[in-house]
C-alpha cells in the first residue's frame, strides 16, 4: 500500500473509530479503543494514555500494542514535573510534541523502553528514547492527559504525512475524551446530589437523637464513594454523642487520632471546608501538623486505604461532630465537587441533629410539665388528706365537748394537742420540703466536720434511745470534712438517727459508722429493726410515702422526712442509698464529696 492510499484509509477509518470509542460502555473500554486505534492508524507498535490526576500528577490509564508495555507502564504515575520538563524541550509538530532522545530531560511519560529495538543508526531512526506525544487541554486550557505512541512500524521518525493522521487523530480522540469526562463530571454531579439529598430526606424523617447518626451512615458511604466511613457526633449531655460505621464495624481508632480529628473537626467548621489527607501527599493540610498527618496516614495505611476526607458536622456556629470517609485501591483521590458535598451533607446532617435534640428537649419538657402537673395534683391530694384526718378529729372532740359540757374534757384536750401537733409537724416538714425543692434556694458552703454532726445526733437521740432500750455506737477512724450547710446536713443525721432509733426494738443497736471512700465522705446508719421490703423501697424517698408494714405505720411520721433528706443530700452533690432486710434491719448510705 502506498502512502497516500493509506492516509486516506486512516483518515477515513478515524471517525469511525472515534465512534465507536464514544458508545464505549465505561471509561476504562473507551481508554482501551483510543490507544489501540492509536496504534493501529498511526502504524505505531505502543501507544499509552495518562491522564491528569487530582494531585496534578499523571497516571497511566490505558496502554495499546505490546503486551510489554502494557505490563511495564499501565497504572504508573509520572510526576507533573517531569511532563512539565518535556514540554519545555519539546519540538513542535502542530498539536504534537516529539523530544529527541539527546534532548530528553528524564524517562518519557510511557516509562517504558524496548531493549531489542534497532531503527537504524540514520537521523531518521527511531531511537527507542524518542518520545513523542499529543497533549490534551480542558476548556480553561488546563493539562488534561497525553496520549504517547511509541517503536514506530517503519521503524523511522514518522513523517509530514503520518504526523498528519496522527494529529487528527488525537484531536478526535481529544474530542471524545472530553465529552467522557464531561459526562463523568454530570454522573458525579447527578450521583452527589442524590447523596445529599438522600441524607437529608433520611435525617429529617429520624426524630431520635441517637438513631441519625446510624440512619445516614449508608447513604453517605455510598453517595460519597466512600471504601470506610466513621459519623460521630459529639455531646456534652447523656446519649447525645453518638458513632456509626460503613459498612460494618472496624478495628478500634486510636484515643489519640480521635482527639486529633475531633479538634480539626471544629477548626474545619469554624473555617466552612473539608480536610483531606493522601499518602502520596507530601504537604500537611493546614489545619494537620506533619505529626498528626503521619498518625492520619499511619491508620488508614493499616486499614487498607490512600485517602482520607474529614468533613465537620454542624449548624449555625457550633460544630456537633465530623464524618470521616477513606478510598483504598484504583479509587481516585477527593475531587472539588466531593468535597463540597461532602460539606453540604455535613450542614445538611448537623441541622437535623440539633433538631432532633431540640425535638428530644421539647419532649423532655413535656413530659416534665406532665409529670410537674400530675405532683402538683398529688400533693394537694395528699396534703388536704394529711391535714383532713388530725382536723377532723380536733372538730369532732370540740362539737363533743361544746354539745355535752360534763364530758371527760381532759381526754378530749388530750386529742386535740396531739392533732394540733400533728398539723403543726406537718406544716413545718412542707415548710422545710419546700425550702429544699427550690432551684433558686442558695447553698452557703462551710466546712462540717463529720464527726461533730454525728455527736449532735447522737446526743439528741440519747434519751429516747435509753427510753427504748436501743444501744447507741459511733464508728469514726478518721476526721472527715464536707463543704456545706451544718444545719441541713444535721437535719439528715438528725432524722436517720432518728429513725433508726424509732423503728429499732428493745435490745436492739444504731450504729454510725463515717469513713472515706474514693474522695467522699460515707456515712452509713445502721438498726437492726424491723426493716423495709424491696416494694416500700422503691417508694422510700417519695413525699408523704408510709411503709406498708402495719409495725411501721403505728409509728408516728409524717412521710417526708426521708424525700427531705434526699433532696438536702442532692443539693451537696452527694448520694443516698438504702439497703434493708425485713426483720433483720436497714442501713442507710449517705456520700458526700469531702471538703
Amino acid at each position: 500500500m502506498d502512502v497516500d492510499t493509506w492516509e486516506i484509509g486512516a483518515l477515513r477509518s478515524i471517525g469511525a473509530i472515534m465512534t465507536q470509542a464514544a458508545t464505549a460502555a465505561d471509561d476504562r473500554m473507551l481508554y482501551e479503543r483510543i490507544v489501540e486505534s492509536a496504534a493501529e492508524v498511526a502504524l505505531f507498535r505502543v501507544a499509552a494514555l495518562s491522564l491528569v490526576r487530582v494531585d496534578g500528577d499523571l497516571e497511566a490509564v490505558a496502554v495499546g500494542g505490546d503486551a510489554g508495555a502494557r505490563e511495564a507502564v499501565l497504572g504508573r504515575v509520572t510526576p507533573r514535573h517531569v511532563v512539565d520538563a518535556e514540554f519545555a524541550v519539546a519540538e513542535e509538530w502542530g498539536a504534537l510534541r516529539f523530544v529527541p532522545h539527546d534532548r530528553l530531560p528524564g524517562s518519557s511519560p510511557a516509562g517504558w523502553v524496548d531493549s531489542t529495538w534497532d531503527g537504524g543508526s540514520d537521523d531518521d531512526a527511531w531511537h527507542p528514547n524518542d518520545t513523542l506525544f499529543a497533549p490534551f487541554f480542558t476548556a480553561a486550557g488546563d493539562l488534561a492527559g497525553v496520549l504517547n505512541v511509541d517503536l514506530p512500524v517503519t521503524g523511522r521518525r514518522p513523517g509530514p504525512l503520518q504526523r498528519v493522521v496522527l494529529e487528527v487523530f488525537a484531536g478526535q480522540a481529544g474530542v471524545v475524551l472530553a465529552a467522557a469526562q464531561e459526562r463523568a463530571r454530570l454522573a458525579e454531579r447527578v450521583r452527589l446530589a442524590q447523596a445529599v439529598q438522600a441524607v437529608a430526606r433520611v435525617s429529617n424523617a429520624v426524630l431520635e437523637p441517637g438513631e441519625v447518626v446510624g440512619a445516614v451512615a449508608e447513604a453517605v458511604g455510598t453517595g460519597l464513594g466512600c471504601t470506610q466511613l466513621w459519623v460521630r457526633t459529639f455531646g456534652d449531655n447523656p446519649g447525645e454523642g453518638r458513632t456509626a460505621t460503613w459498612p460494618g464495624r472496624f478495628p478500634p481508632t486510636p484515643a489519640s487520632l480521635v482527639d486529633i480529628v475531633g479538634r480539626v473537626a471544629q477548626d474545619a467548621w469554624a473555617l466552612g471546608r473539608t480536610v483531606t489527607v493522601a499518602a502520596s501527599e507530601a504537604d500537611a493540610d493546614d489545619l494537620v501538623s506533619p505529626e498528626e498527618q503521619a498518625q492520619v496516614i499511619d491508620f488508614i495505611s493499616r486499614i487498607g486505604s490512600h485517602s482520607l476526607l474529614l468533613a465537620p458536622i454542624g449548624a449555625a456556629s457550633q460544630c456537633l461532630g465530623y464524618l470521616v470517609c477513606t478510598r483504598a485501591g484504583s479509587y481516585p483521590t477527593w475531587s472539588d465537587a466531593e468535597t463540597a458535598a461532602a460539606l453540604e451533607i455535613g450542614r445538611d446532617l448537623g441541622r437535623s441533629v440539633l433538631n432532633s435534640r431540640l425535638f428530644a428537649l421539647e419532649r423532655q419538657l413535656v413530659q416534665n410539665l406532665r409529670a410537674t402537673e400530675r405532683a402538683r395534683a398529688t400533693l394537694f391530694s395528699t396534703v388536704s388528706h394529711e391535714l383532713k384526718n388530725p382536723l377532723a378529729s380536733v372538730v369532732g372532740h370540740v362539737e363533743m365537748l361544746r354539745d355535752d359540757p360534763s364530758a371527760d374534757a381532759g381526754w378530749s384536750l388530750g386529742v386535740i394537742e396531739r392533732n394540733v401537733r400533728r398539723l403543726q409537724g406537718l406544716v413545718d416538714d412542707l415548710l422545710v420540703l419546700g425550702r429544699f425543692s427550690d432551684p433558686d434556694r442558695p447553698l452557703v458552703r462551710a466546712p462540717v466536720a463529720v464527726r461533730q454532726l454525728v455527736d449532735d445526733a447522737l446526743e439528741m437521740f440519747t434519751p429516747a434511745a435509753a427510753r427504748g432500750g436501743v444501744g447507741l455506737v459511733h464508728e469514726q477512724d478518721v476526721d472527715l470534712t464536707v463543704l456545706g450547710s451544718a444545719d441541713e446536713l444535721s437535719r439528715v443525721l438528725d432524722n436517720l438517727v432518728g429513725n433508726a432509733v424509732k423503728f429499732s426494738q428493745e435490745g436492739g443497736r444504731v450504729t454510725v459508722r463515717a469513713h472515706e471512700r474514693d474522695g467522699h465522705a460515707v456515712l452509713e446508719v445502721v438498726d437492726q429493726g424491723m426493716g423495709i421490703s424491696e416494694e416500700d423501697q422503691a417508694r422510700l424517698f417519695t413525699e408523704f410515702f408510709r411503709s406498708t408494714n402495719p409495725d411501721a405505720l403505728s409509728v408516728p411520721g409524717t412521710g417526708l422526712g426521708l424525700s427531705i433528706v434526699k433532696r438536702i443530700v442532692s443539693r451537696h452533690g452527694g448520694s443516698i442509698d438504702v439497703r434493708s432486710t425485713p426483720g433483720r434491719g436497714t442501713t442507710f448510705t449517705v456520700s458526700l464529696p469531702v471538703a
